[in-house]
């Protein structure tokens, strides 16, 4: 989470329009601050509201710690079957994706506030280093003898291997194309962003998966 948390905040530098935020008075970055904060936190519960929903759901009980499995608040789950693991699991990631993706298509909704930018930020963010860290890092996903701790160590835990990349890169992939969009809509985005020349886009794929493809048109 410490890590997430960092990248979350250096988005803000990069995302909040700097005249206002640190160019006149303390009031408009105190309060830019703290409703970026409000948006990751808010975005962070949600992710675990999702895994005691499905938990509640599929009648899985769940054991929840303060300050374990390197998060600020981790679960342990006792699953009857592999099918609600995975799902539970799975659950977090999966509603930050829908979560980010019903902010990008309702235009009622300021994409340029400071709350939903943190909420964004950490929607975009976390399955992107959630990812980075089952694959190369390992400080939140670990598997340790019988047990593991962290969502897609969990679905490698009832699956297997393949599932568990699959999914990370969904996640990641997902991720990106949507930090795309949100990046179009920002005002402080760069002028090239915004250029028709160049697009980023699905293809689905016969096999069933996808592929992410980025066209620049000279």
């Amino acid at each position: 989470m410490r890590h997430r948390f960092a990248a979350c905040m250096l988005f803000f530098l990069m995302v909040v329009n700097v005249n206002q935020a640190f160019g006149e008075d303390d009031s408009i970055k105190s309060s830019s601050l703290i409703k970026f904060s409000g948006g990751i936190i808010s975005g962070f519960f949600i992710h675990e509201g999702a895994h005691l929903l499905v938990a509640g759901v599929t009648g899985t009980e769940m054991d929840w710690e303060v300050g374990d499995y390197n998060q600020p608040i981790g679960f342990t789950e006792h699953s009857d079957s592999d099918a609600k693991g995975v799902a539970i699991n799975s659950a977090g990631l999966i509603t930050q994706a829908i979560g980010t993706e019903i902010v990008l298509q309702v235009d009622r909704i300021d994409k340029n506030d400071a709350y939903w930018r943190g909420m964004m930020a950490w929607n975009i963010l976390n399955p992107i280093l959630y990812a980075l860290d089952y694959w190369f890092i390992g400080i939140t996903n670990k598997a340790d003898n019988n047990s593991y701790q962290g969502d897609i160590q969990g679905i490698e835990f009832y699956s297997n291997k393949t599932a568990a990349n699959v999914f990370a890169a969904s996640m990641a992939g997902i991720a990106v194309f949507q930090g795309y969009r949100f990046l179009k809509t920002q005002t402080w985005a760069p002028d090239w962003i915004n250029n028709e020349n160049h697009d980023l886009a699905f293809t689905s794929m016969p096999s069933g998966g996808f592929r992410m493809n980025y066209t620049y048109s000279f």
